[in-house]
């Protein structure tokens, strides 16, 4: 047994939240958030996160990381995630989960202003990368800010990659590069994700159709 904590985010369609939230909560687990978002599609490529429908939820869960392949597994169990179109789920470990182990899989959150976040999207698809999530943070924040450790201002948006871990530095050198970033205002985070369920090894980097 571990004192470990991990964050299991599930991302699925608007309208599917609150069904996730009561089932975790009927096995105890309390320590919950859920922000809005949409998905972003392209259509000659296919979609990282299978982002059918554009409004999304983005439902968080503090868990001992011990239970991490436990809990991944009943929630795939219940609401169907490795089919296509269902949505996904992934863990991060709550600290430095920067370091250890190279992991398969890895989230980079883009914090930056509102009229940024589309295009943040547009050039990562240009480039080849596929699809994302744009979290709106006019909700609390409060699950976010625990996994990327900072607040996330009311007036910023949060763009949501998940990606093999190979490709995660290259897309960011590029959006670093074509944004030019405000340290001041702005980040770029990369977080190693422990498990996931519903991403597809043809939908997640894979160059242009």
């Amino acid at each position: 047994m571990t004192n470990s904590e991990s964050m299991v985010v599930v991302i699925v369609n608007r309208g599917k939240g609150s069904k996730i939230l009561k089932f975790v909560n009927e096995m105890g687990i309390t320590d919950v958030g859920c922000l809005y978002g949409k998905g972003t599609m392209q259509n000659k490529l296919r979609r990282m996160m299978e982002m059918d429908e554009v409004r999304k939820e983005l439902i968080f869960i503090v868990i001992p990381s011990e239970r991490e392949t436990e809990i991944l597994n009943r929630i795939n169990k219940e609401f169907y995630l490795e089919r296509k179109n269902h949505g996904i789920a992934f863990t991060i470990p709550i600290k430095d989960n920067l370091k250890g182990e190279p992991l398969d899989y890895s989230a980079i959150f883009l914090i930056t202003d509102k009229d940024k976040a589309e295009q943040v999207i547009e050039i990562s698809q240009e480039a080849g990368y596929f699809g994302g999530t744009i979290i709106e943070t006019g909700k609390d924040t409060g699950k976010l800010n625990q996994v990327l450790d900072m607040v996330i201002e009311p007036d910023k948006e949060v763009v949501l990659m998940v990606l093999v871990s190979n490709s995660a530095d290259s897309l960011m050198e590029l959006l670093s590069d074509k944004l030019h970033l405000s340290q001041d205002r702005e980040a770029l985070i990369k977080v190693g994700v422990s498990k996931a369920v519903g991403l597809y090894e043809d939908s997640v980097f894979g160059g242009l159709e």
